[in-house]
């Protein structure tokens, strides 16, 4: 448990969830504490939400799993060497294997199978044995790119314009025979909907 005091200036993240009829849902949104973006933070926002926007729209029937963690890596990473994070080509930030120096920044899976389990069972996890599973109408999963510039951090050099910044989008989606169907759009996420929100209240 973070039992950290919350600054004005801070982003507050909180990755939650709960279950109706003995399903999970699982749903991260990241908003600044004192109602409004700075420029650094909406940088990096908006690139995950472009990001993650990309890999709801990779998720189609007949689709690998791989599909939208690749096209959320892309965006994250082309938008890591535009900001000027990474100096080298989008081939070289995304590595062979998609290991490349854009993962020091986003370190995690894009998504994970969701039901009666929150990490629910049946594959397409990174890491999983055999062969890669497709997706597939009735899946729901969770798609959760994000991008991570932790103070501790001492392995990776981390520009001071970013320094403390974590944002993590997620969203929970029902694989259809057409376009994806985002189960929990009625959160709101985009920077206009979130410091909307919060000055309602202030």
């Amino acid at each position: 448990v973070n039992s950290a005091d919350i600054s004005d200036g801070e982003l507050v993240l909180v990755d939650a969830g709960c279950e109706v009829e003995g399903y999970a849902s699982d749903i991260t949104r990241t908003w600044p504490v004192n109602g409004k973006f700075n420029d650094a933070q909406r940088e990096i926002y908006e690139l995950v939400l472009k990001a993650q926007i990309a890999g709801i729209e990779a998720c189609q029937a007949g689709s690998p799993w791989s599909a939208m963690h690749h096209a959320t890596s892309n965006v994250l990473a082309q938008g890591l060497i535009d900001l000027g994070i990474l100096d080298c080509s989008l081939e070289e930030a995304l590595g062979e294997n998609f290991d490349g120096p854009y993962r020091n920044y986003f370190m995690h899976g894009t998504g994970h199978m969701l039901g009666l389990d929150v990490h629910d069972v049946g594959g397409g996890r990174q890491g999983d044995e055999g062969p890669e599973r497709e997706l597939e109408p009735g899946i729901v999963l969770t798609v959760e790119p994000g991008l991570y510039f932790g103070t501790w951090r001492t392995d990776v050099e981390i520009p001071e314009r970013y320094s403390g910044i974590g944002v993590r989008i997620e969203d929970d989606v029902l694989i259809t025979g057409g376009d994806p169907v985002v189960l929990t759009s009625n959160c709101p996420k985009t920077i206009d909907e979130i410091e909307a929100l919060i000055g309602s209240d202030r």
